[in-house]
């Protein structure tokens, strides 16, 4: 466990390089729901109770012993009929408000007056036939009392004042902190806080005869915990075991991993276990649990063990309270790491086995003075630490944990960490989904046993799915409430196979099974419900089917082939049957017209394939929502089908028989934009019925026209825009492409226009004024010297590689200038200039 905590959890650098991985991971397993229903959906009946102005139901008790479900909210009980929760005439209701003083004192403490001052029911038990026991936060001073249930009123003394109860370590102050509260055999086991800050985390033990037992809050038995459950297993059956254990008390719960040892705390999830018989010790741990021990619970990707580190609800599977050994845990757990996908989710199970070998193994010990933990690898003492009074212990003659000697409630004070990591692989896990409550519910299909979870999303989605063969296959999805909020609480009924769902503002009633959405021996097979078998007619409800012999059922396989043969000649294999005219769906739309045609899939695992003759040619394609988009060719008929295909079975979903018509009448597009027109998309005619005479359609070829003239007269005024801007700039480009990429122009005189020497060497005759000597002209050619500058005698002599080719004699001549009175001479046979 150090070794991949280490690797996880070490540098803040590693993270980046996790994410990835993760991503890659989630998003290979992540698993699609075959169906998807959308709120108050025909498909999935539902019924919901809510009140106007009632808030947090969070608190649902399902009491089978008089068919009713109580249900906690902000300051009122109510108690509703099983048989219809949304009657009105069947509930009842019981108001429980916080006094007026009591507001004030909490507002004088700093808590807000609208939201923290009210008395919200964290606690609603049954604690004997006839009485409930309820507590609630009561403006941040929690309390107690007691509900009859035969006329569902608080229970009050003679004075007819309300009995109550100091409700500290059993209520939490503050209604956002979580706990968990359980009643066992008149007792009651509840993990919250004892003090007004939250900051002293307990587990307590009250109501019984025996003194009230707490753990050891100076030890940090707890570390900044949140309790997301508890559960009471009856370990001491059957009756007369050789064995002779206690009954245990589980409690769920995250908290800081102290012995891990980081820059940041590390957030683990524990299982702790007490013995129900735990009385403290004598003389050491008095009044403090002397079974108290704790391990962790790791939910891992198998392949790079990226945890899922923080528990958010569990469910506690047992098949009978005999068969306690069968015991399964289901968690639902988040990550604390990986911003990017910090909504995904995994549910993991943990087995009674692993439990008990993680109780039975290694301690560990903390270093106090650095505060370092340790396996601890030496002789514990006997009986063993932490257990409970067994027949091993009774022979030795110890008969209560008040005759436990005192090194072993020393060794437990200090070692009540387990050395072993109960670890377990993801069974379902879910990307951008974050799950809140769990519940599974075991249901016995043709001597087999499918374990179905019902998990809730806290964006009030409800996800129904079942692990066939090592995979996990997500059967529906449903939208539970109007608003998108997060799932409270999930109660099953096993015996009328209904869900009671809350939110912070309704409740909601779900039934496990819904077999009549299943149209086809296919769509029946293909869901893997183990609710749902095909009795030849139609898809029933196995726990309500009558003749059983006729099921039939494929849970792990679904092979339609093997059980839709007897009914429907090869699904899988067999072509589809030609489909008679008279029987599709005729859709009439003028000639050249589109119309599209809509399919829709009744399974997201499905892939969605239209079938048409080939005379239909190319006057198709698809739809970006999956229908098909088909022009009707002028005076014929084609016929397009619309088939499912999931694993091999085939399902005819839409059948369109489309037939084109030439246009009866044309209109302008004035006339068209004020003459109201019928719709070529709600114009469909249905075998059997006639034809309305004389349907006006609209098609858009004028459009198309005036769209497209608009268009190119647009374009013809912007190309003119930006020519008209830009003319300065063409024009300079102009002239300058009408020069040699050498030539330069002259200097400009005032009055008289410029010259340019040409390339050719023949001569240009020059005004006076303008007339300059080679060595000049030169200069001018290059770098454009001004007219009247006079070369010095070192410029006479530098020479460009034009002066220096042979001339002819003829074309020798002198160049005077009026500025310069030395005149220069060049003889072209030589091949040299002199300065005369």
């Amino acid at each position: 466990m150090w070794t991949m905590s280490m690797a996880w959890l070490c540098l803040p650098a590693y993270t980046v390089l996790l994410v990835g991985c993760f991503h890659t991971a989630v998003t290979e397993s992540d698993v699609t729901p075959r169906l998807t229903f959308s709120y108050n959906a025909k498909e999935r009946t539902t019924r919901s109770f809510s009140v106007g102005g009632v808030l947090n139901y969070t608190s649902v008790l399902l009491s089978k012993e008089d068919n009713m479900l109580y249900v906690g909210a902000r300051e009122i009980l109510f108690a509703l009929n099983l048989s219809d929760i949304s009657a009105v005439t069947l509930q009842r209701n019981l108001t429980w408000k916080t006094p007026e003083r009591k507001r004030d004192e909490c507002s004088f403490k700093g808590k807000d007056l609208q939201t923290d001052c009210f008395n919200y029911i964290k606690i609603l038990l049954r604690m004997n036939h006839t009485h409930l026991y309820v507590c609630g936060t009561y403006a941040f001073s929690p309390i107690c009392a007691y509900i009859n249930t035969a006329d569902f009123s608080l229970v009050k003394s003679d004075t007819g004042e309300i009995v109550t109860e100091d409700g500290r370590s059993r209520c939490p102050f503050n209604p956002e902190y979580k706990s968990t509260a359980i009643m066992a055999d008149g007792e009651l086991y509840s993990g919250t806080v004892s003090n007004f800050q939250g900051n002293e985390p307990i587990i307590y033990k009250s109501l019984g005869q025996g003194s009230a037992l707490k753990t050891e809050n100076s030890l940090n038995w707890l570390q900044d915990p949140a309790f997301v459950g508890s559960a009471y297993i009856q370990e001491s059956l059957p009756e007369g075991n050789l064995v002779g254990d206690d009954d245990k008390i589980y409690f769920f719960f995250s908290e800081a991993g102290k012995e891990f040892d980081f820059f940041d705390n590390t957030i683990v999830s524990r299982i702790a276990r007490v013995c129900k018989g735990d009385m403290g010790g004598e003389r050491v741990l008095q009044k403090k649990w002397t079974t108290f021990l704790k391990a962790q619970l790791l939910c891992s990707l198998p392949d790079d063990g990226f945890p899922f580190n923080i528990i958010q609800d569990i469910f506690v599977l047992t098949p009978s309270p005999e068969d306690w050994k069968n015991t399964v845990f289901y968690g639902v757990f988040t990550s604390q790491w990986y911003k990017g996908a910090s909504g995904s989710s995994a549910v993991c199970s943990f087995t009674m086995d692993q439990v008990e070998k993680a109780f039975n193994g290694r301690y560990r010990e903390v270093n106090r003075e650095t505060q370092q933990w340790y396996t601890y690898n030496h002789p514990v003492p006997e009986p063993r630490p932490g257990a409970c009074i067994t027949n091993a212990a009774r022979e030795q003659g110890i008969s209560s944990s008040l005759h436990m000697p005192d090194k072993v409630l020393n060794f437990v004070k200090d070692h009540f960490l387990m050395d072993s990591v109960i670890r377990s692989q993801p069974l379902l896990l879910k990307r951008n989904v974050r799950y809140t409550q769990i519940a599974v519910h075991r249901v016995l299909v043709a001597q087999k046993a499918y374990n179905v979870l019902f998990i809730g999303t806290d964006d009030g989605r409800l996800h129904k799915a079942i692990n066939v063969n090592n995979k996990m296959h997500i059967i529906e999805e449903m939208v539970l409430f109007r608003d998108s909020q997060p799932v409270q609480h999930i109660e099953l009924d096993t015996e009328k196979g209904q869900l009671y769902i809350s939110s912070f503002s309704e409740l909601v009633e779900v039934p496990v099974a819904n077999c009549t959405n299943y149209q086809s021996c296919g769509e029946c097979i293909l869901s893997r419900d183990p609710y749902c078998a095909w009795n030849g007619r139609q898809c029933v409800d196995v726990r309500q089917a009558s003749i059983r012999k006729a099921w039939q059922q494929d849970v792990d396989e679904a092979d339609t082939s093997a059980i839709c043969n007897k009914t429907v000649p090869s699904p899988r294999l067999a072509k589809p049957q030609p489909t008679r005219m008279s029987s599709c769906q005729v859709i009439i739309i003028p000639a050249n017209t589109f119309k599209v045609l809509p399919c829709k899939l009744r399974s997201n695992l499905a892939e969605r394939r239209w079938e048409f003759s080939e005379s239909a040619g190319h006057f198709h394609y698809p739809s970006p929502e999956g229908g098909l988009v088909v022009v009707a060719q002028a005076d014929r008929q084609e016929t397009y089908e619309c088939w499912s295909v999931e694993e091999g079975f085939r399902q005819l979903l839409a059948n369109y028989c489309v037939r084109g018509e030439a246009k009866q009448e044309s209109t302008t597009l004035t006339g068209r934009s004020r003459t109201p027109q019928i719709s070529q998309e709600e114009f469909i005619i249905l075998p059997g019925k006639a034809r309305s005479p004389q349907i006006n359609t609209k098609t858009y070829w004028n459009e198309l026209i005036v769209v497209c003239s608009l268009l190119v007269f647009s374009l013809v005024v912007f190309s003119l825009f930006v020519v008209y801007r830009n003319r300065d700039h063409m024009k300079s480009m102009l002239k300058e492409g009408e020069c040699p990429n050498m030539q330069q122009k002259k200097p400009r005189i005032v009055g008289k226009p410029a010259e340019n020497l040409p390339l050719n060497g023949n001569t240009v005759t020059a005004s006076v004024s303008d007339h300059k000597g080679y060595q000049t002209l030169n200069d001018n050619y290059i770098c454009s010297t001004p007219p009247h500058e006079c070369s010095s005698p070192d410029n006479s002599k530098s020479f460009s590689e034009s002066e220096k080719r042979p001339l002819n004699l003829k074309e020798s001549r002198v160049e005077i200038s009026p500025t310069c009175p030395r005149p220069r001479v060049r003889l072209g046979s030589e091949i040299k200039d002199s300065i005369v």
